[in-house]
């Protein structure tokens, strides 16, 4: 028994836990939300937020008003019970884009 529950909890724990790569399409200020591959996600006083140092330096922090439309992001998310929050957000380097 003890080592089904763990399963089911491990089953569980994968549906919740992952991350988003993609390019925001949208973003409410007033709900403190962003849009990425079609997927809305609530962002977080506690959300880290950081800006890739594109190989100059050390990456650095950010706030959700630095967010921009069209940025490359990689999201980790969490189960926030009523659907898509954000552990963190690492915007991506931009440098060598392919167009």
């Amino acid at each position: 028994m003890k080592k089904l529950l763990i399963g089911a909890m491990l089953v569980g724990a994968s549906l919740y836990a992952s991350d988003i790569k993609g390019v925001i399409q949208s973003i409410n200020n007033a709900k403190k939300t962003i849009t990425v591959n079609g997927s809305t996600i609530a962002v977080m006083p506690y959300t880290k937020i950081e800006q890739e140092s594109c190989g100059m330096g050390w990456d650095s922090d950010k706030k959700f008003a630095d967010l921009k439309k069209g940025d490359l992001v990689e999201v980790d998310l969490m189960n926030g019970g009523q659907g898509l929050v954000a552990e963190s957000i690492d915007i991506q380097c931009m440098k060598n884009r392919a167009y």
